[in-house]
């Protein structure tokens, strides 16, 4: 079952990296941080993503689960 993330880091990521992202949608917020939302299969994909934020040398600030609407 998918579940839904929103993943908050520090700066303003160009929005074309949304399809890096596994088309996250990414939002930015007035306070210089990129929120990236959406839906992952499973603990392995999560994990995927936040080794791309990682390897990107982004500074993470938050991973909160969603509930899906």
């Amino acid at each position: 079952m998918m579940q839904g993330y929103e993943i908050c880091v520090q700066g303003q990521l160009d929005l074309d990296w949304a399809e890096w992202f596994d088309d996250f949608t990414l939002t930015h917020r007035p306070e210089g941080v990129t929120v990236l939302t959406g839906l992952v299969a499973d603990q392995a994909a999560l994990h995927g993503i936040l080794n791309k934020i990682r390897n990107l040398g982004l500074t993470l600030i938050s991973v909160t689960q969603v509930t899906q609407q």
